[in-house]
């Protein structure tokens, strides 16, 4: 068995620790797990995730058991474009706690339902697709073309909205929709205003 996992590979981006910054997450020392490529361009997106480098499962596990946090978050780029499930198996062996970050628009592999704890899915289209049996966090980014009317908020056990950079008029967008809708939470980038990554 390890003598295959050395020779699954995944494309990633890029492994570091940081602070969760967003969400219900926000505060909490990760390992982050940056793989690359993206099924959309958003023109607001800050992430560079084309370069890559081609990583063993035995080598992202090592890489992140540099790092003293319990949680790794998958992320991207579109996290469910690659196989994840070899890499979430040997996370989850080693004893970490799996978040992962998702655009929404690819159907994820059923198996990873028993082996990542906390789903954070960030629509940037109208429609989820299938197969999302368990939905922690939805997190919408509001700019000029988000309607409130689009939320899924009976998908997730919780609706996050995040103005989609510093401009003043997406920030007063979001708060006037959380006033219409208070069972919903504002979510903001504290890795930016603390200059994490």
């Amino acid at each position: 068995m390890k003598e295959l996992m050395n020779r699954v590979t995944l494309k990633i981006n890029e492994i570091f620790y940081s602070i969760a910054g967003e969400g219900i997450q926000v505060g909490r020392p990760m390992t982050f797990v940056r793989l690359s490529g993206c099924n959309l361009r958003c023109a607001f997106c800050d992430t560079e995730f084309d370069a890559f480098e081609e990583w063993t499962i035995e080598e992202i596990v090592s890489e992140v058991q540099r790092h003293p946090a319990e949680w790794v978050c998958i992320t991207g780029g579109e996290a469910l474009r690659q196989n994840i499930v070899p890499l979430c198996r040997s996370l989850k062996g080693a004893g970490y706690r799996l978040h992962i970050e998702t655009n929404g628009t690819v159907t994820p592999d059923p198996r990873l339902f028993g082996l990542i704890e906390h789903w954070t899915v960030s629509p940037k289209k109208p429609e989820i697709a299938p197969g999302f049996e368990r939905i922690t966090e939805l997190k919408y980014v509001v700019g000029e073309a988000f309607k409130e009317s689009k939320v899924h908020e009976n998908r997730a056990d919780f609706v996050y909205l995040q103005p989609e950079s510093s401009e003043p008029g997406f920030t007063e967008k979001t708060l006037d929709i959380l006033r219409r809708h208070p069972q919903w939470r504002l979510s903001c980038r504290i890795h930016k205003v603390l200059g994490l990554q």
